[in-house]
């Protein structure tokens, strides 16, 4: 019955996921070459295409797993939402228990993702859902905190966001890097916005620190 609720998601027939689900399928069972893979992460992935909302509120509403199952901590329905920048779906999985500071095998927490990706919408969900607490924390390929990657990518809006949730700016991040220090090279930067993001972050003009940059 594990791979009908797969075909359901996958066909966007929330009607049949319904049926399946009050029947007895179980919703915390992966497929055996994906066991960690569940119906759930699928139907969030379902709806860059077109798939219906209905279809995680189903799952969720008969007990699908809104936090890692597996040891590894390779699958993570928050994070699949986060990636997909599916705002909704990140809204039902915090409503119904999700971590907004989990972090995967690689080191990533949702909101470091959804600052890489300025996803500005997410990164204030997350925030106000107690990924604040973590907002220090640093990691994934990058090693950098959520400041630090804001400040790299020159987002003014994220890191403004950020401060106010109370990112410390010198707070070194893994590599012991400031967030000033993962700004990018001013000369190769647009300087009036690097100029902001510098002040921001409490570095100040860059007329001094151009020539080193």
């Amino acid at each position: 019955m594990t791979a009908d609720l797969f075909q359901a998601v996958e066909q966007h027939d929330h009607k049949r996921l319904a049926l399946l689900l009050s029947s007895g399928a179980d919703p915390n069972k992966g497929l055996p070459q994906q066991p960690v893979w569940l119906p759930l992460m699928s139907a969030i992935e379902e709806l860059a295409e077109g798939g219906p909302i209905e279809s995680v509120l189903l799952l969720l509403r008969h007990g699908a797993p809104v936090n890692p199952i597996d040891p590894g901590r390779t699958a993570i329905p928050l994070l699949v939402a986060v990636l997909n920048q599916q705002l909704e779906a990140a809204r039902l999985l915090l409503a119904a228990g999700a971590d907004p500071n989990v972090t995967d095998d690689e080191g990533d927490s949702p909101l470091r993702l959804s600052v890489e990706k300025k996803d500005h919408r997410m990164a204030a969900l997350l925030l106000l859902c107690g990924a604040d607490k973590a907002i220090h924390d640093s990691g994934g390929m990058s090693g950098m905190s959520a400041l630090g990657r804001a400040a790299w990518n020159l987002d003014i809006p994220m890191i403004e966001l950020l401060l106010a949730a109370g990112a410390d700016p010198d707070s070194p991040d893994v590599d012991r890097q400031t967030a000033s220090e993962r700004l990018p090279p001013r000369k190769e930067s647009d300087p009036q916005i690097w100029d902001a993001a510098a002040v921001l972050l409490g570095r100040g003009s860059s007329s001094n620190a151009e020539g080193s940059l």
